[in-house]
């Protein structure tokens, strides 16, 4: 069964919320989709900061830890948010 945590809209919430924590001032994008598959960017150097997350569903990513989830956006930018 579902949760509201599984829900699309509450992880793009949740994946911004935690990048906001991790590298004040960035941009996430998100391509449209049902799946989350997002980069995090610098907004005025126009420059991706991360690889792209690939496809999770989003009951998948509700079923992560904040913890394991920052080590994987610190994963896929090689060093550039630490």
């Amino acid at each position: 069964m579902l949760t509201a945590q599984d829900t699309h809209e509450v992880q793009h919430d949740h994946i911004i919320k935690l990048v906001e924590e991790l590298a004040p001032g960035m941009d996430v994008h998100f391509k449209p989709s049902t799946m989350i598959n997002f980069v995090v960017s610098h907004p005025t150097l126009k420059i991706n900061l991360t690889e792209g997350s690939g496809d999770w569903i989003p009951s998948e990513l509700a079923n992560k830890s904040d913890d394991w989830l920052k080590a994987f956006i610190k994963q896929l930018s090689n060093g550039k948010i630490r």
